[in-house]
């Protein structure tokens, strides 16, 4: 399974992080464990959190939205490099599988501590894989780890993804029925 040590080796973990849940659920009809991480040990929604999700034994979702990144955006080239880089250390006999498709500029937000919206750039480097799977890497800046997604799949039918969202807060209290069903192209909670 992953350890602490391997997810250092992709993030920076802040020192008063600590693990809050270990779940386990399905994504893609395989068992999952989702493993949370939040400052004090604190659960909060939507708040500063590291998301992991373990299928086989490997990484295959990850969400880092501990700190704002501070400083530029890599150049595309830069950042193309780095997806691959990450993707082939998360994953690496199911990276060699993928293809680039694109990257586009998009934005990430968070509650902070003090109960601020953190919203911040980042380069979504997105992949199609020979399974016809997507997946994608998040950076922000100074090529920060954000988000990585391993086989995501797609509801062409209804439009939005297919594959469960077991990293986003919103989905997860969608889920619940704690919260409003999001709109396309997220999943269906």
């Amino acid at each position: 399974m992953m350890s602490n040590q391997f997810l250092s080796e992709l993030i920076e973990i802040p020192e008063n992080y600590r693990k809050v849940s270990k779940t386990n659920e399905k994504r893609n009809n395989q068992t999952v464990e989702i493993r949370r991480y939040q400052v004090a040990g604190e659960y909060t929604y939507n708040g500063p959190r590291i998301i992991e999700v373990v299928g086989s034994g490997k990484l295959i979702s990850l969400k880092n939205l501990t700190t704002v990144p501070v400083g530029r955006l890599l150049t595309a080239e830069k950042a193309q490099i780095l997806a691959v880089q990450l993707f082939a250390k998360a994953h690496p006999a199911y990276a060699k599988g993928l293809s680039f498709i694109r990257i586009e500029q998009q934005e990430r937000s968070f509650w902070d501590v003090e109960g601020k919206l953190q919203t911040f750039p980042v380069q979504w480097v997105k992949f199609a894989h020979q399974n016809g799977s997507y997946n994608w890497v998040t950076l922000g800046a100074t090529g920060v780890l954000i988000e990585l997604e391993i086989d995501s799949r797609w509801d062409y039918f209804r439009g939005r993804r297919k594959t469960e969202m077991w990293d986003n807060d919103d989905w997860v209290l969608a889920r619940e029925g704690k919260g409003p069903q999001l709109a396309s192209p997220n999943a269906l909670a």
